[in-house]
């Protein structure tokens, strides 16, 4: 088999009808493939969607009952049969040629184990948050637009919805960390780039394919100030976590430089408060390092 398309869902029905509606309409001449869907919720209604597509598509569905994203993709690598994983979202809108440009990439690169596809959004009409050009934006909502043409790339641009991985990495039993990535609504971010930096320490580089293109779909409450803010928050956990421990001086188990960057951050954020684009600016700085130090302070508890 050539390609398995692999995403996780819970509880997100109407969203992944969307989703997998797209797939129908994909361009997969040539192409023996199949689609592994992995139910994280035990939803039954989930499961009953995804029945109602096998006479259009090559789908299957799995049941992951242990809570975690990255628990469901470790349960379709179980059973996934493609030369090449397509690793995506329950939220994107596949572009008609995704899977041809994935595939004809892999073969044109053949000395290369890691795809990354282009990333853009759908948002809901006329509800844009925050000015395009904050360091937060195409983080906040998984959009990779890079402005190279195709080659090879940083693995820090190769994110989830639209990754590409060689079967033949994972046969010796590489696994997703399931004490990362998303897990209810307090979690660490970072889960595809925990396990990309695990492949680049091992030698593997990526290659960027432009022309492989997904729409992630922007839901109204993720154009809300509170849900930016817990993404911003969850930044800081990944950071925290991947840092380690740094050689400064620390108050409380924590670094107290943190201390200082939270009172400039949230007088910044005052000081901004008409100022919409600005205040949004330093808000998200503000609950990052908020994030940070929840971790320290968790990481001090042995959590």
């Amino acid at each position: 088999m050539d390609i398995s398309v692999l995403l996780a869902t819970y509880n997100r029905n109407d969203i992944l009808v969307r989703t997998i509606q797209s797939f129908c309409e994909l361009n997969t001449d040539g192409l023996e493939w199949e689609v592994v869907v992995v139910d994280n919720a035990n939803n039954k209604e989930t499961q009953e969607l995804v029945a109602g597509f096998r006479g259009k598509l090559p789908i299957k569905c799995l049941v992951e009952e242990k809570q975690g994203k990255n628990h469901a993709l470790n349960k379709a690598l179980e059973i996934a049969e493609g030369n090449l994983f397509i690793f995506t979202d329950d939220d994107i809108i596949a572009n008609r040629d995704w899977l041809v440009e994935m595939w004809a990439g892999a073969g044109r690169w053949a000395d290369y184990s890691i795809f990354g596809g282009r990333i853009l959004p759908e948002f809901p009409p006329g509800r844009v948050p925050i000015n395009k050009e904050s360091r937060f934006f195409n983080g906040a909502y998984v959009l990779a637009d890079w402005d190279i043409g195709e080659g090879e790339y940083s693995l820090y641009k190769v994110w989830g919805p639209n990754m590409a991985i060689r079967s033949k990495v994972f046969h010796n039993g590489l696994k997703f960390n399931g004490d990362i990535g998303p897990k209810g609504n307090d979690y660490i971010m970072g889960s595809e780039t925990e396990l990309l930096l695990r492949l680049g320490e091992a030698g593997l580089r990526a290659i960027y394919l432009p022309k492989c293109l997904v729409h992630h779909i922007i839901r109204p409450e993720q154009v809300k100030e509170e849900w930016l803010y817990g993404r911003a928050f969850r930044k800081g956990r990944m950071q925290a976590q991947r840092s380690g421990k740094e050689d400064v001086p620390y108050l409380f188990k924590i670094p107290r430089y943190l201390y200082r960057q939270l009172a400039e951050a949230a007088m910044n954020r005052l000081l901004n408060l008409f100022n919409p684009e600005l205040r949004m600016e330093h808000a998200m700085q503000y609950w990052m390092i908020r994030g940070v130090i929840h971790q320290y302070r968790l990481e001090s508890k042995g959590f």
